[in-house]
């Protein structure tokens, strides 16, 4: 939505819509500065509660709006207004991540979710997804019924123009790297694995992870220790310049995840000149296209050779890095918002 309320201010798409974004009281004031032209007010219901359900139905009444664009799936199962609905992807629905939560519980939540996902493909006006793969995968889940009113709009990655922040620690060593959360279904466990059989060959390298250290990531790190594996390091949450200086000199970007809607860090490799080594699976060939080298998410040897290419084949790496260059300028915040836009003014 940030980037959506940011090219739409900046660009000068406001026309004659007058846009009200909701977002919680905490950020009111600060986006109601950066964004003057468009009226900004607290909502602060919680995903998945009652006062998702009843307190922002209300408010949403109140506004009295001509069209709603909800930027995620939870909503009002009673809102029944105008509507626009982005679905990022079907991770939840196809996937399971109990972590350290009440396995009833999230049981409930994954079914009241994917049936709020089935009134809302029959009720939105227009359903937009960031690629090719979650239209066709939201078809074959739920129906090709639905087609007709899904569009594709596809997102883009950027990250802020900061100086590069070294990590001096790892300033003279040659690592792979990963930034995102470690659900299940990302993978990185095979990753690890990977790197298992890789260090064998060559001791030096090393595979650093980032990304907010919870449930999951403590689980992953407890599992290098008990199994010995050298060279793995969890950085927890990094800054956008630690994060630029992570890309422009790992060896690779490491993607096996099974399930994603989009995956901006393939793109910000791409931007920062990083060779990129991605599973086959979900949308990442759509995103990656011939810049990047694709293994098996179920094959740890798929993924270890394809680390061991890359790490010893410097004219792959770099074929791979100037196919990048091109691959990623087919994809701008810009025309998303222009075509969102356009949709909008579509229906009213």
């Amino acid at each position: 939505m940030q980037r959506l309320l940011e090219n739409i201010h900046d660009h000068h798409l406001l026309g004659d819509i007058k846009y009200t974004a909701l977002m919680p009281s905490e950020y009111v004031e600060k986006w109601q500065k950066r964004l003057p032209n468009i009226s900004i007010k607290a909502a602060d219901q919680k995903w998945y509660s009652f006062s998702e359900q009843w307190s922002l139905y209300r408010l949403l009444k109140a506004l009295k709006p001509d069209l709603v664009h909800f930027t995620m799936p939870q909503q009002p199962f009673l809102y029944n207004r105008p509507a626009i609905t982005t679905i990022h992807d079907t991770t939840l629905i196809r996937f399971t991540n109990y972590g350290d939560k009440n396995k009833v519980i999230y049981n409930i939540k994954k079914q009241i979710f994917t049936q709020l996902v089935k009134v809302v493909l029959g009720r939105a006006k227009r359903v937009l997804v960031p690629t090719e793969f979650v239209k066709n995968d939201i078809t074959d889940y739920f129906g090709n019924r639905y087609r007709s009113t899904i569009t594709v709009t596809y997102e883009a990655g950027e990250i802020p123009s900061v100086d590069p922040e070294p990590l001096q620690a790892f300033a003279n060593k040659r690592f792979f790297f990963f930034v995102g959360n470690a659900f299940p279904y990302k993978n990185v466990k095979r990753t690890i694995l990977a790197h298992q059989q890789l260090v064998q060959e060559h001791p030096d390298v090393h595979l650093l992870l980032a990304g907010k250290k919870d449930f999951f990531y403590t689980e992953l790190e407890q599992f290098t220790i008990d199994n010995a594996i050298p060279n793995v390091h969890f950085l927890g949450f990094v800054s956008d310049a630690e994060k630029r200086w992570l890309f422009q000199n790992a060896v690779a970007f490491v993607g096996a995840s099974k399930s994603e809607g989009f995956c901006v860090p393939i793109l910000e490799a791409m931007q920062e000149k990083t060779v990129s080594i991605l599973s086959n699976a979900s949308c990442q060939p759509e995103v990656g296209g011939d810049a990047a080298l694709y293994f098996n998410p179920d094959s740890t040897d798929e993924l270890a050779d394809a680390m061991k290419k890359i790490l010893t084949n410097k004219r792959l790496r770099a074929g791979l890095i100037a196919k990048g260059e091109e691959q990623v300028k087919k994809f701008s915040w810009k025309k998303m918002t222009d075509e969102t836009v356009a949709i909008y003014k579509e229906y009213l």
